[in-house]
């Protein structure tokens, strides 16, 4: 006997593009499916059509607007099925989506989770990017040091769940955090299920003005992002995470996440997790952030006091020395000779998809 498979569909004003989803469920080769549609306080004609798919399979709930987090909470709270995935109403599945995922965790009971590819797709539709091509490290098994890195996942939609894996500890979105919400669960969901990964295709992102990830300020982003990090900084699990991925999240979170925010970057170098890396590791990363405010001509007394901290924690590390010595010979002269040195050495950075689809 098939397995039921619930699929949550949050929306809030989604009359646009929300029939293509639900029909994109409609034709799954998958039959034995139940669509939870949660409406987030939506003020257009978002109930008109879904109330026009006559299906009994196809279920609507509608709430005061709380946020996406709430109304995939909710979603959690109706489901039924022994699998669980989700769906944004302007995105939509391939007709295999489900059939190749619950075919996939069928076989490998080993397995919490499983993860597929995908479309990064313009807003009439049109595939641009595969998920695999922009994020090549497709993983299996315990992900979670490098998920709480890197995002592995374009969108939750690609994540199909066994449902025990949830209750067990009531898992649930967290509310506070309105973007990366999904991240943030999946990052606490490795912390106890393995992931397995297919490269068939599960789910096509549609990429348009009124994504999440375009319309939401950059501030709210960006508190969500620190909630998110910081949530993982004080985890049980991060402890035992080895250090040359710890390097790496901090470097993400100080230099990137929390670029221009000396008060905040001050707070993470002096928590104890930070603490906790070597010397040498600290000592660099101090160096990056004075090295990021040193290029700008900002904050140069923060510039002066954390690359004194990087000096006294690996007093032997010439680039720290050389940093030291030109500023205290002539910051405009530092300053030059860093932009320069970057220059030569600097890495081609990825295009954001949300960038790419511009030109699409």
């Amino acid at each position: 006997m098939s397995q039921l498979v619930t699929i949550i569909m949050p929306v809030f004003n989604g009359e646009e593009f929300i029939a293509n989803a639900i029909k994109s469920v409609i034709d799954q080769t998958y039959s034995n499916w139940e669509l939870v549609v949660i409406d987030d306080g939506s003020k257009d004609g978002t109930s008109s059509v879904v109330e026009a798919f006559d299906d009994p399979r196809i279920s609507y709930t509608y709430q005061e607007n709380r946020g996406q987090a709430a109304a995939l909470n909710r979603g959690l709270e109706l489901a039924h099925g022994k699998y669980i995935t989700t769906l944004d109403a302007d995105d939509w599945m391939p007709p295999n989506s489900l059939l190749d995922r619950v075919d996939y965790l069928e076989c490998h009971q080993e397995f919490g989770a499983v993860y597929g590819d995908g479309y990064y797709c313009n807003s009439s539709g049109k595939p641009f990017l595969r998920f695999s091509e922009y994020c090549p490290e497709y993983l299996s098994g315990d992900i979670y040091n490098v998920l709480i890195i890197s995002n592995l996942f374009a969108t939750g939609a690609a994540v199909m769940i066994r449902r025990e894996f949830i209750e067990s500890d009531k898992m649930r979105y967290d509310e506070s955090i309105a973007w990366c919400q999904d991240w943030d669960f999946y990052i606490r969901l490795a912390e106890k299920a393995i992931f397995g990964c297919i490269d068939t295709s599960t789910v096509h992102y549609r990429i348009h003005d009124t994504n999440m990830t375009l319309a939401l300020p950059n501030d709210h982003r960006l508190d969500s992002l620190v909630r998110m990090k910081s949530k993982v900084m004080e985890s049980a699990r991060f402890a035992d995470v080895p250090d040359n991925h710890k390097t790496m999240f901090f470097y993400d979170l100080l230099i990137q996440v929390l670029k221009g925010q000396v008060e905040e970057q001050t707070r993470i170098f002096g928590s104890p997790q930070f603490q906790k890396l070597p010397n040498q590791q600290q000592a660099d990363l101090m160096r990056y952030a004075a090295i990021e405010y040193l290029i700008r001509g900002e904050n140069i007394e923060q510039v002066k006091n954390w690359l004194k901290s990087a000096w006294l924690l690996s007093y032997l590390n010439l680039k720290t020395c050389l940093v030291i010595a030109l500023t205290t010979i002539n910051i405009n002269l530092a300053r030059l000779v860093v932009i320069v040195w970057r220059g030569a050495h600097a890495k081609r950075h990825k295009i954001s998809p949300f960038t790419m689809v511009e030109t699409t």
